[in-house]
C-alpha cells in the first residue's frame, strides 16, 4: 500500500516567538512522522514523507507533492499548535482524494476525539504510533473493520469508536532507523547555541520518563511507567550509522533525561569510544543524576553541552513542582559539567503557581552565579494530562490558543497582579540575564577563544532581539 505521512505548514518563529525574518527560526526533524515510515516501509509498504515547514510549502504544494505520489491512504502528524493547519490540510486533500484520512500524534494522543470532529479526518491514533500504523494499514489494505486495532478511535458513519490504549510490544534495539533518507536533511537545523557542527539531526534513543513526577509534565501521568530504552551497543550503532549513512556530524538528543542511572550512560560513552564516532552530540540531563564523573565520560564521548531543567530555583517551589532538586543541587551540577568542559543551558519557567516576580529575579541571580552559560526562560504553560493542566481546566480549543505566541503568559498566580504583570517579568528576566555585566564578561571571553561558539552567540543575540523587536527599548531599560 502507498501512504503518504505529511507535517502541516507552520512557521514557527514567526507564530510562537514573534519573528520578523522568514525562517529564522530551526526545522526540527519530524522523528515521529520518519519513525511510522520506517514501521511501515519495513511492513511492505510505500511511503511518501512531506514535511511542510521545512519545505517551505502550504497547503497546495502539499497537494502538488501528494497527486505525484498518489497514496492509499494518508497521515497527518500533529502537536496541539499544528492541529489546526492539519485539519485545513486534511480538509483540502479530502476535497482531492479519494485516500481514507488518518492524524497521529501528541494532540490526537491527548484528544482523540476532537481531532474526529473534523469532517476530514477518519481515523485518530493515539500513543505511540509505529506499531498502530503498521496494524492500521494492513487492515485499511485488506479492506477490514478496525475493531480490535489498540491506539486508534475512528469513524463508522455518525459513530465514534475508541478502542484500548497499545502498549508498544518490540524492544527499541529491534526497530529500525527511522527513515531519515525521506527527507532532505539539507532543510534542517537547530536552534541558536544548540550544536556546534553539521549536518546536525534530532534523535530519540528513549520512551517515556523515569521519573514523571514533574507536576507540570504530561509524563507525570500519560507516559508513567512506559520507560525504556536502547541498549547501549544498540544506541551507539545507530549514531554511527546516521554519521555512515546520511553525513550526520552532530545529534541533538531529545530525550527528556538523557542519564538515567549510571551504568547505562557510562556503557553508552564507552561504546562511542570503541566505535571512534565522530559525532558530537548535545543532550537533556536532569541535575539529581549527574556528576562531574558522568560528565567527564560524556565529554570524552562526544557531548560538548547538556540542557538542565531547573524551572525555579527556589527550594519551596521546586518541592511543590515534585521536583527531585534543590538550589544547591543544580550548582553543583552545573560546576560538574564546567569542569568537564561541558556547557549548559539552563531551562526556566516564568508564572509558576506559587511564584511571584521576586522569585524570578532569585532565579536569575542564582542563574548568573552558578554561571549558567545560557538561560532560556518559558512562561508557564502546563501540557493536557498534567495535573497542573487539569487545575485550569482547560479543553483543547483553550489549550490550542493558548499558543498563539509563547511569550503570551496565560495563568496568573496569586501574588502576580495581572497577566500583563507575568509577561512584563518574563521580558525582564531575559534582560536581567543577557545584560549583566558577570554574563556579558565570560561570553565575550568564551567567544574571543572559539571562533564556532562566536558565530554561534551572534545568532543567539540576534535571534532574541528579534523575538522581543517590538519591546527592544523597554528591553534594554534596566529595572
Amino acid at each position: 500500500m502507498k501512504v503518504t505521512i505529511i507535517v502541516p505548514p507552520f512557521d514557527y518563529g514567526r507564530m510562537l516567538y514573534g519573528l520578523a525574518r522568514r525562517r529564522s527560526f530551526h526545522n526540527a526533524v519530524p522523528l515521529g512522522a520518519i519513525s511510522v515510515a520506517a514501521y511501515l516501509r519495513e511492513a511492505g509498504h510505500q511511503v511518501q514523507v512531506i514535511d511542510a515547514p521545512a519545505l517551505d510549502i502550504d497547503e497546495r504544494g502539499i497537494c502538488a507533492e501528494v497527486n505525484r505520489f498518489v497514496p492509499d491512504a494518508i497521515g497527518i502528524s500533529a502537536t496541539s499548535v499544528l492541529w489546526h493547519s492539519a485539519a485545513r490540510v486534511a480538509r483540502m486533500l479530502k476535497e482531492r482524494f479519494a485516500a481514507p484520512i488518518f492524524v497521529g500524534g501528541p494532540h490526537p494522543s491527548t484528544y482523540p476525539e476532537h481531532c474526529l470532529e473534523e469532517p476530514a479526518v477518519d481515523i485518530a491514533v493515539f500513543g505511540e504510533g509505529e506499531e498502530t500504523a503498521v496494524e492500521l494499514i494492513n487492515r485499511l489494505e485488506g479492506n477490514e473493520t478496525l475493531d480490535g486495532v489498540a491506539g486508534v478511535a475512528w469513524k463508522d458513519g455518525e459513530t465514534v469508536h475508541t478502542n484500548k490504549d497499545r502498549i508498544a510490544q518490540r524492544k527499541l534495539d529491534d526497530a529500525p532507523l527511522p527513515a531519515y533518507d525521506l527527507l532532505d536533511l539539507s532543510c534542517y537545523s537547530a536552534p541558536p547555541m544548540r550544536v556546534r557542527q553539521t549536518p546536525a539531526v534530532y534523535m530519540e534513543l528513549f520512551r517515556g520518563c523515569a521519573y514523571a513526577k514533574c507536576s507540570y509534565c504530561t509524563s507525570a501521568g500519560s507516559l508513567k511507567n512506559r520507560f525504556r530504552r536502547h541498549s547501549p551497543e544498540v544506541a551507539a550503532d545507530k549514531v554511527v550509522a546516521l554519521n555512515h549513512k546520511y553525513g550526520a556530524r552532530e545529534i541533538a538528543f531529545v530525550d527528556d533525561d538523557f542519564v538515567v542511572g549510571k551504568d547505562w550512560i557510562y556503557d553508552f560513552c564507552s561504546e562511542l569510544r570503541r566505535r571512534k564516532s565522530p559525532v558530537s552530540w548535545t543532550c537533556y540531563v536532569r541535575a539529581s543524576q549527574v556528576d562531574a564523573s558522568i560528565f567527564h565520560a560524556m565529554k570524552s564521548a562526544g557531548c560538548h553541552q547538556v540542557l538542565m531543567g531547573m524551572e525555579v530555583l527556589d527550594n519551596d517551589i521546586l518541592r511543590q513542582l515534585t521536583k527531585d532538586l534543590t538550589v544547591a543541587s543544580c550548582g553543583e551540577a552545573v560546576r560538574a559539567a564546567h569542569k568537564a568542559g561541558v556547557w549548559v543551558i539552563g531551562l526556566f519557567m516564568v508564572g509558576v503557581p506559587g511564584t511571584n516576580p521576586q522569585s524570578v529575579w532569585n532565579t536569575v541571580e542564582h542563574a548568573l552565579s552558578q554561571e549558567v552559560d545560557v538561560a532560556v526562560f518559558s512562561l508557564y504553560r502546563p501540557p493536557p494530562g498534567s495535573p497542573a493542566f487539569e487545575a485550569l481546566g482547560w479543553g483543547p480549543e483553550e489549550y490550542i490558543e493558548s499558543f498563539k505566541l509563547q511569550k503570551q503568559a496565560v495563568y496568573t498566580p496569586e501574588d502576580y497582579r495581572s497577566l500583563v504583570e507575568v509577561e512584563e517579568t518574563f521580558r525582564a528576566a531575559y534582560r536581567n540575564f543577557y545584560l549583566n555585566p558577570r554574563f556579558i564578561k565570560r561570553a565575550a571571553q568564551k567567544a574571543l577563544s572559539d571562533p564556532i561558539l562566536a558565530k554561534q552567540v551572534l545568532r543567539g543575540a540576534v535571534t532574541l532581539a528579534d523575538q522581543f523587536r517590538p519591546d527592544l527599548q523597554g528591553l534594554l531599560t534596566r529595572r
